[in-house]
């Protein structure tokens, strides 16, 4: 039989209309996941509702609860843009304000600088490029130095030195803007920047134990607008970082959102995906538009960076995610099995990146890839062997076997929990390497003691911790070599010495 078309769009009716009512009749109002004439409680309080509306008191509470969260997952989501902004904050507050001033930490860098986990056995050159005011850039970098640059959220831009194009041989690094269409010439190790920002830092190495080699090769950088390739450019100048009071370190107050603004807005908008210009908007912060926050907003984004501070030192500290610990039966954590750019199988993992950069700075695939007897690798620890968190009241011992898989040498430096960066403790440099010459058990091993006083006789094993101050080592591997990565060479956890 054939039916009509009225007598299908009848039938379709009577089955649409049957199934209304079906559902009407599984959701009566008694029904407890229909919010109706009840007082709804949560974790955030209890909030009233009346025929399924909720009351004014109750409206205005959840839409700040829903401010207030948008304002923590900003934190979260942004925390690697604002960590380098406060980088190069730190940078021009001590005199590095252009991109021809670079500093480097000639005694090599000390606990008076609060640089995320920075170490005490390679000369640090740090600046920053402003590709807005220069045009494209150069940075002509010398031989044998191990270094990278990063975009303003911190991105990965390029190697420069030893696992860079120029193999350590130095060359000239070319950076151009966001949206340049211009001529590119030859000769150049090329970098094309989404911002307007560029950070780099290099890193030098000791010969002899002394740093003069390494700092005379830095003073040979040079940075400066392609334009002016051909002369005009001004001179550079190197501040001596070493000793001085430099924090680089962002706060986490009212003050971690309003540097997010101003990034905002220096930088091209396409930087940001829509969601994070959503999330980011819906706090006050757009770019194009001034960050004027009323006093009710200040505050809550106030204590939304404290618990967002919180939330981040709990994701760092005590992670969930197997995959950052190194050994599955130990408490030795490295971010290196997760892709360099965090994202795995499509995914962007924005907790695994706010657990490397809330207490660390930069990264690049260098860092992470398997390169044998170049480069370098880490390894950090919160936890001793019976997996309580690392106190400066209390005593340990690492026991670091006998050959220890690097090319060229190792160390474990301290860090306070606080900063994330070197511990301010009695000792000028918060660490033990191959340069201080520690004292060598007789088949080749090495232990290390951590706490407020002194073993007899371990002067050169002992590193000072602090009552009072929680702190992690962080294990370095320099030319790393491949027992480290099929662990056939273990290093054994931090045990507590009673």
């Amino acid at each position: 039989m054939r039916t009509s078309a009225v007598e299908t769009t009848g039938i379709l009716i009577g089955i649409l209309a049957w199934g209304c009512t079906g559902l009407q009749a599984q959701a009566p109002k008694s029904d407890p996941q229909w919010i109706g004439t009840e007082t709804v409680k949560t974790p955030y309080g209890n909030f009233d509702f009346k025929n399924g509306y909720p009351t004014p008191a109750a409206a205005e509470a959840l839409l700040d609860q829903l401010k207030f969260n948008r304002a923590i997952e900003v934190y979260l989501t942004q925390l690697t843009a604002v960590s380098i902004a406060a980088e190069h904050r730190g940078l021009a507050d001590f005199g590095a304000k252009r991109p021809n001033q670079v500093i480097i930490w000639e005694s090599l860098m000390d606990a008076k600088t609060i640089l995320l986990t920075a170490n005490t056995e390679t000369v640090y050159a740090l600046g920053h490029l402003d590709l807005k005011s220069d045009g494209p850039t150069v940075v002509e970098a010398p031989p044998k130095m191990l270094g990278f640059a990063m975009d303003a959220l911190q991105r990965y831009l390029v190697d420069i030195g030893l696992v860079g194009p120029d193999k350590g041989a130095g060359g000239k690094y070319l950076f151009l803007p966001p949206g340049y269409t211009g001529d590119v010439p030859q000769g150049y190790f090329v970098a094309k920047s989404p911002t307007y920002t560029v950070g780099f830092g290099v890193r030098g190495f000791l010969v002899d134990g002394k740093t003069d080699q390494a700092v005379a090769l830095m003073k040979q950088i040079k940075v400066y607008p392609l334009a002016k390739s051909g002369g005009g450019a001004p001179p550079m100048e190197f501040l001596n970082g070493s000793g001085q009071a430099i924090n680089t370190v962002h706060p986490d107050t009212i003050v971690f959102f309003e540097m997010l603004a101003q990034l905002v807005n220096e930088e091209p908008a396409a930087i940001f995906s829509p969601i994070e210009r959503f999330q980011m908007k819906a706090i006050g912060i757009e770019h194009g538009k001034p960050f004027n926050p009323d006093a009710k907003t200040r505050a809550m984004l106030s204590e939304a960076a404290r618990t967002g501070s919180a939330i981040a030192r709990a994701n760092s500290f005590a992670s969930p995610v197997a995959d950052t610990y190194f050994y599955p039966d130990g408490k030795w954590q490295y971010a290196g099995f997760v892709p360099f750019n965090f994202m795995k199988d499509g995914v962007l993992e924005v907790d695994l990146r706010a657990y490397v950069y809330y207490m660390a700075l930069g990264n690049s695939p260098a860092m992470t890839e398997k390169n044998i007897g170049v480069g370098s690798y880490y390894l950090w620890a919160y936890m001793d062997a019976a997996g309580e968190f690392l106190d400066g009241a209390k005593n340990y011992k690492l026991h670091i076997p006998a050959n220890v898989p690097v090319k060229d040498f190792w160390s474990v430096l301290v860090y306070d929990s606080l900063s994330r960066s070197e511990l301010q403790n009695s000792q000028k440099f918060p660490s033990v390497s191959k340069y201080s010459h520690p004292k060598i058990n007789a088949d080749g091993s090495v232990d290390i003691y951590f706490g407020p006083k002194m073993p007899p006789g371990q002067e050169k094993n002992w590193i000072n911790t602090v009552p009072g101050k929680g702190w992690f080592p962080i294990f370095r591997f320099y030319g790393p070599l491949q027992p480290l990565y099929d662990k056939t060479w273990k290093l054994p956890d931090i045990e507590m010495v009673k």
